[in-house]
């Protein structure tokens, strides 16, 4: 699992301006990609009605963002049971892997 990221960066805003040196390109390419993967697993999910306002983004900084846009409750209450069942199974699958060993 990867280290939090700097909230400080993670909340600048969004670039608006361009500056030389900045890689924003990028940035943005990384936010698309994981956008297409969101979107893809979030489909497979059957949530993808909830996240219509899904986007790529980059911030000042050049850091690629992904943008939820709003999300209905309902969605966030069915990808937040999703995750925690996600969670249980991986979990049972160490446990069961240390068992074994």
């Amino acid at each position: 699992m990867r280290p939090a990221a700097d909230n400080a960066r993670t909340c600048a805003p969004n670039a608006e301006v361009l500056h030389a040196g900045i890689p924003y390109v990028r940035g943005w390419s990384k936010a698309h990609s994981a956008t297409t993967e969101l979107a893809t697993r979030l489909t497979l999910a059957g949530l993808h009605d909830g996240f219509g306002a899904l986007k790529a983004e980059v911030n000042v900084h050049g850091d690629g963002l992904v943008n939820l846009g709003p999300v209905s409750a309902d969605a966030v209450h069915r990808l937040a049971t999703l995750l925690a069942n996600g969670l249980c199974v991986e979990l049972d699958h160490i446990a069961v892997h240390n068992e074994a060993a």
